[in-house]
Order: structure tokens, then C-alpha cells, then sequence
């Protein structure tokens, strides 16, 4: 099997767990939980975070059966925001352009499902999250948008207004 990018399907949770477990391990600061935390996480939970539906979705790159990369994608309280978050690429994988072409079905998905903006928080000191961001089309907020979870001290925000098509 090639390496592909594509959204997950429910019978993929198994392999999403274990991709955010090797994630939380590998990246810990760049997560709002730990991955002590997430091992503890009933099958069920994996479950649900495996679904997608218009308001939900995770795009994973695969990689000999593994997935090597992803992000998430909700709708929050606001209909027109789509709020993107853990995103994560192997560390084998950064720089090789699969996180840009993560964020373009970020992109791709929000413009399908008629929303009108994408938002997302990294942590202060991360350059190489915030030159990704900027070279996709997103720009660094002053202010923090609301967003349905408490980010940590020190955050930096970007949003990307998507155009009508």
C-alpha cells in the first residue's frame, strides 16, 4: 500500500490511538493533555474520536499501515469557524510538505462544508508551527479568538478567512 493522506473512517480508531499516543510522547508540549492521560482513555472514547460527520473530521497521512501524521477539524459553537488542532507529524516526516498538504484538506474540507474561517492556537515558541501556518494562508491574530478549550500561557493565534466559491 502507497502512502496516502486521507479522512479517517470509525474502523480506524485503533491505529489513531496509537498515532496519538505516539504523538502526546513524542511532542508533549504541543498538546493540551498528556499522554499519560490518553492512556487511560476508554475504547469507546478512541471510538468517538474516530467518527467524522459535517461538524467533525481527521485527515491522517498513511504510511505502511501506520499513520504518520494528522489533524483535526470541528465546528465549535460559532457554525462559520472551523477550529483546526492536533496537528501532528512524525518527526521523521517535518519538512517533507505533508503538513501543508494536511492543512490544505483542512482547507478543502471547511470551504466544502460552507464555513467561512479557520482558527487554531500553537505554543509561543513554536516558529516552525507558525511559518507553516503563515505559508498556508494564515495570519497571526492579536487577540485570541474564543475557542472551546483553555489554551496554555503564551499562545499564539492564527485564523484563515476562507473565500466563497
Amino acid at each position: 500500500m502507497g502512502d496516502l493522506i486521507r479522512r479517517l473512517e470509525s474502523n480506524d480508531w485503533e491505529r489513531l490511538r496509537d498515532a496519538r499516543l505516539r504523538a502526546l510522547a513524542s511532542d508533549p508540549d504541543a498538546f493540551l493533555v498528556t499522554v499519560e492521560e490518553a492512556r487511560k482513555y476508554p475504547r469507546e472514547r478512541w471510538r468517538e474520536h474516530a467518527e467524522s460527520s459535517d461538524r467533525n473530521t481527521t485527515f491522517v497521512y498513511e504510511r505502511a499501515g501506520m499513520f504518520d501524521a494528522m489533524v483535526g477539524a470541528f465546528v465549535g459553537e460559532d457554525a462559520a469557524t472551523v477550529h483546526l488542532v492536533g496537528m501532528w507529524v512524525a518527526p521523521d516526516l517535518r519538512g517533507s510538505g505533508i503538513a501543508n498538504r494536511l492543512v490544505e484538506q483542512v482547507v478543502a474540507w471547511s470551504r466544502d462544508h460552507g464555513r467561512s474561517r479557520i482558527v487554531l492556537s500553537i505554543e509561543g515558541n513554536n516558529d516552525r508551527a507558525a511559518r507553516l501556518y503563515e505559508t498556508c494562508g494564515f495570519t497571526e491574530l492579536v487577540e485570541p479568538p474564543p475557542l472551546p478549550y483553555e489554551p496554555r500561557p503564551g499562545n499564539r493565534f492564527y485564523e484563515h478567512t476562507l473565500d466563497a466559491r
